[in-house]
């Protein structure tokens, strides 16, 4: 372990790209280490490495390609909880009567039956020095093992680090998966979900089927089940599909952005949204993960069998998630991202708390 931590620092005192990620129960962490500062766009979904594409669907996907990065895998090692931080930010009145301004337009919106769900988020911003990214990213690694942790870093656009329980897609040959995930409420919150919140979870799964209708085969969807992430209890259905003649890059336009982090009518949604948030999300819920990476199958685990070296074959496999529950740092400030869905049956107090409720996510690891 002592041997990522001088990795990540190194590239981070050097001013290098890296990416350091954990796959959701993995037992090992990996890394992406470019072997130059050079910004390097995604040209096809052909290609193989680490992408990071942003929530507005005309911008770039930043991609560490696996050609020209050192791809690096570490043993994760469980040092067990840490105490929680003690860092918080100041609630900021102005902040709070802003969103509540946008939270009513939106709501006003879907009662004049422009939108059926609109998901307005919010920045939380403040002076921060952060030092060690490691320590930061094992933070995240060992509060929240069930997600995909990350610290991405560029110098010529900052760092980005998170924790997300959404899968937006995981392909493996021609099976494909990806989930519907929606409503939120604290795990120690002791009720019963509320028929907005399973309205809204139920919005998301038929918007994400339709979407997948035109791409893919053999459309199956799980029952309605209640995940756990952190300190938040999310609603979750599943989907499975086989992919069609339909490439990956077309699949993942039809689906982002998802009702989940953007709304429905899609499109008038995203209108408004860059109207009215006031602020740019960038990478915030966009995704990011691994694309066309090698995963070595073999018959047998005993790895001095031969019969196991004969049947060895190496499938190309993608891991996506959405950006949720994220942190940017930049020029000593660091920004918290954080939103909800809004319905018709949507209360702009209760909306607000949610909020406030998710940016502990990462205020937990500063």
């Amino acid at each position: 372990m002592q041997e990522l931590i001088q990795h990540i620092e190194g590239a981070w005192a050097s001013e290098m790209p890296f990416v350091a990620y954990h796959l959701p129960e993995a037992g090992e962490v990996n890394c992406f280490f470019p072997k130059d500062s050079q910004l390097r766009y995604l040209q096809h979904y052909d290609e193989a490495g680490f992408i990071f594409s942003p929530f507005k669907i005309e911008s770039q996907t930043i991609v560490f390609p696996e050609a020209s990065s050192e791809v690096l895998k570490f043993k994760l090692i469980d040092f067990g909880k840490e105490s929680k931080s003690k860092f918080s930010i100041k609630e900021n009145p102005e902040e709070k009567e802003n969103y509540l301004k946008l939270l009513w337009e939106a709501i006003d919106q879907i009662h004049a039956e422009r939108f059926k769900k609109i998901v307005v988020s919010r920045k939380i911003s403040t002076a921060y020095n952060l030092q060690h990214p490691s320590e930061l990213f094992l933070k995240l690694t060992q509060f929240y093992p069930e997600a995909f942790t990350y610290v991405w870093y560029h110098p010529k656009v900052g760092l980005w680090a998170g924790a997300s329980p959404e899968v937006l897609a995981k392909t493996y040959r021609t099976q494909f998966k990806t989930m519907a995930l929606a409503g939120t409420k604290p795990a120690d919150e002791d009720r019963d979900w509320t028929e907005k919140e399973l309205d809204e979870q139920q919005m998301v799964t038929d918007e994400i089927t339709d979407a997948l209708k035109n791409h893919t085969e053999n459309l199956q969807i799980s029952e309605r089940q209640t995940d756990k992430a952190g300190d938040l209890l999310h609603l979750r259905t599943d989907i499975r599909a086989t992919l069609a003649s339909s490439k990956l890059g077309d699949v993942l336009k039809a689906m982002h952005p998802t009702p989940a982090v953007c709304g429905l009518p899609k499109e008038k949604a995203y209108q408004f949204l860059k109207v009215n948030e006031a602020y740019d999300r960038d990478f915030y819920t966009g995704f990011f993960g691994e694309l066309n990476m090698p995963q070595h199958n073999q018959r047998s685990s005993r790895t001095q069998n031969q019969e196991n070296q004969a049947y060895k074959s190496v499938v190309r496999v993608s891991n996506l998630y959405v950006n949720l529950r994220c942190l940017s740092y930049a020029d000593g400030t660091i920004n918290i991202y954080v939103g909800g869905g809004i319905t018709k049956d949507s209360v702009p107090e209760d909306e607000w708390l949610e909020t406030v409720n998710k940016s502990r996510t990462m205020l937990k690891v500063l």
